[in-house]
């Protein structure tokens, strides 16, 4: 198993607690996400998923209708989308599945594949990138569209230590306290995530999960995007928390790279 999926299978079941309030995320993110999807790929019905975690983007995206498909490399994750879209009575095609590997794996196109939250910079390479970049292209209808996510590392500095705090979830009877702790580990950083768990009683119990990320530039993941085929590649702020990247598939593809080797 990689140190990635590790990291969200232990995370996979307080996930929610990164969110002030995970139900509302999940309905913002929706109408968000439709918005952006309309503007520029008007009609388009099937998604792809590749980093789908919980289920965060997926399932407020099936309850308005979009016929989704989802994907993550961590199994803990997965088994908590299925289970979440069975309380809310959606079908969704959630699998096991690095993005890496995305058309691979489920062998179709789509006519968007999403991936947000800063789920690409676990990619710790350009390598890594260009692969993952090319199976979304492969996965995406001629034509179609591909919507990426990502923190804007040109307002940060992640070589120096710093902490991120998330605030105090209230979740039932427990309080929770959550913060990150960013190391640096050049040319990466780790992420330490600490969630300590309050009971009322006078001792506390802290959970924390740890991984790596790469902070990669818009401007160079726009320039890997159009590497591997995707055309009018452009970075969109302002309408979600994140920079987004959106990029096209020519509906007549040429020069693509072939990414299932």
């Amino acid at each position: 198993m990689s140190k990635t999926a590790d990291f969200y299978d232990k995370l996979a079941g307080m996930y929610h607690l990164v969110y002030p309030d995970w139900e509302r995320a999940i309905d913002w993110q929706s109408t968000v996400i439709d918005a952006l999807i309309k503007a520029r790929w008007p009609g388009a019905r099937h998604l792809l998923d590749v980093s789908c975690g919980i289920g965060t983007q997926s399932l407020g995206l099936a309850d308005i209708g979009y016929a989704m498909t989802g994907s993550d490399l961590s199994q803990k994750a997965v088994e908590r989308a299925k289970l979440e879209a069975r309380k809310r009575n959606l079908t969704i095609a959630f699998s096991v599945a690095d993005m890496r590997n995305a058309f691979d794996h489920h062998q179709d196109q789509f006519d968007v594949v999403i991936s947000f939250d800063n789920a690409v910079p676990h990619l710790l390479s350009d390598a890594d990138l260009l692969k993952a970049f090319g199976q979304f292209y492969l996965a995406t209808r001629p034509g179609g569209g591909c919507l990426v996510s990502v923190r804007d590392y040109d307002k940060e500095d992640p070589s120096v230590r710093q902490i991120k705090p998330y605030g105090i979830r209230d979740d039932g009877d427990t309080r929770w306290i959550g913060w990150q702790v960013w190391d640096p580990r050049p040319p990466h950083y780790q992420v330490s995530i600490y969630l300590t768990e309050d009971t009322g009683l006078d001792e506390c119990r802290t959970h924390v999960v740890r991984t790596l990320y790469n902070p990669i530039a818009v401007a160079h993941l726009i320039q890997l995007l159009q590497s591997v085929g995707f055309q009018n590649v452009y970075r969109i702020d302002g309408e979600y928390f994140q920079p987004v990247i959106a990029a096209t598939k020519p509906a007549q593809p040429v020069g693509a790279v072939d990414a299932r080797h």
